[in-house]
């Protein structure tokens, strides 16, 4: 056997080893290749799962939201009446309070003109009682 006869059967049998492995890569890629195939169809099928319960739910969670709109408005409603009334009472309040200040004013000036006309009572009836003793 030459040495070119030598080369040519390393060669060829390089060359046989090469088409082996690659036979045996793309089997493997094949399988590979079918189940993530698979596992992509099982996906998609969960994820279509999912995605219909999060429909459901979220219909549910629209509808649910409409039935207490009404009430977070009533809420709302009675919490702007109770502001008002609280204004209407801080009114109402200062009101009173203005009022008995006036009332006190003007009691302490007819209790002035109460005392002075007591006072001119008296000295007039002190008066009188001398003017009847020297008659």
């Amino acid at each position: 056997m030459t040495i070119g006869q030598i080369a040519g059967l390393i060669a060829a049998i390089a060359f046989v080893v090469l088409v082996l492995w690659i036979g045996w890569f793309l089997t493997k890629l094949v399988k590979n290749l079918a189940d993530l195939s698979h596992n992509i169809n099982d996906l998609t099928n969960e994820l279509d799962n999912v995605l219909t319960n999060t429909n459901e739910l979220l219909e549910d969670v629209n509808d649910k939201a409409e039935m207490i709109t009404p009430a977070v408005q009533a809420i709302a409603d009675v919490g702007q009446s109770v502001s008002d009334i609280n204004d209407a009472s801080r009114n109402f309040v200062d009101r009173i309070n203005q009022r008995r200040q006036n009332r006190s004013a003007v009691s302490k000036v007819v209790t002035s003109f109460g005392q002075a006309a007591a006072l001119g009572l008296f000295h007039r009836f002190k008066t009188r009682k001398q003017n009847d003793r020297q008659n």
